[in-house]
């Protein structure tokens, strides 16, 4: 006489491979969207807390204003022009600034651009943004002159002129 045989051990193996193998390819498709991202450095920003709060005082502290604008130049989703204006606490220019940017569109936050800004008459830098998609931007912008450095943080709407 034969014993019957008993096939869960079988099933549960086979279960837990194509859980296995369905991970995988959620991980796969996971890390191919461009659309997916993750803040860069985002344990280290964490740990400085306190120096970001630190920085949030100086800014209120120097009392400077920044305002940005992104211009569409040439064919929609080719290239835009950025224009960062930077004001004192008087609403008086600030020549001789160094001013840097990193530039992330909402829909592809991974894509992370940092144009170099040129000053061009008082107060105002510009640079371009290559590939520049219409929508929302996320703009980190830092401006140093002498030992001071003021930062901020900026959303702007790239429009296709009409």
């Amino acid at each position: 006489m034969t014993r019957p045989r008993s096939y869960w051990p079988i099933a549960l193996a086979g279960l837990l491979a194509v859980s296995a193998a369905v991970n995988l390819v959620v991980v796969a498709v996971a890390t191919r969207d461009p659309s997916f991202a993750v803040e860069r450095d985002y344990y280290r920003k964490a740990l400085a807390w306190d120096e970001t709060m630190a920085q949030e005082q100086r800014n209120a502290d120097l009392g400077w204003r920044v305002d940005a604008t992104l211009v569409p130049v040439g064919h929609p989703g080719r290239a835009a022009r950025l224009d960062v204006r930077v004001a004192d606490a008087d609403a008086h220019p600030i020549d001789g600034a160094r001013v840097t940017v990193e530039a992330l569109h909402n829909a592809r936050a991974n894509d992370v651009f940092g144009p170099s800004l040129t000053a061009q008459d008082t107060g105002r830098y510009t640079g371009s943004l290559p590939n520049a998609r219409r929508g929302l931007w996320e703009l980190r912008i830092r401006v140093e002159r002498g030992t001071a450095v003021f930062t901020t943080v900026l959303t702007r709407e790239l429009v296709p002129q009409p």
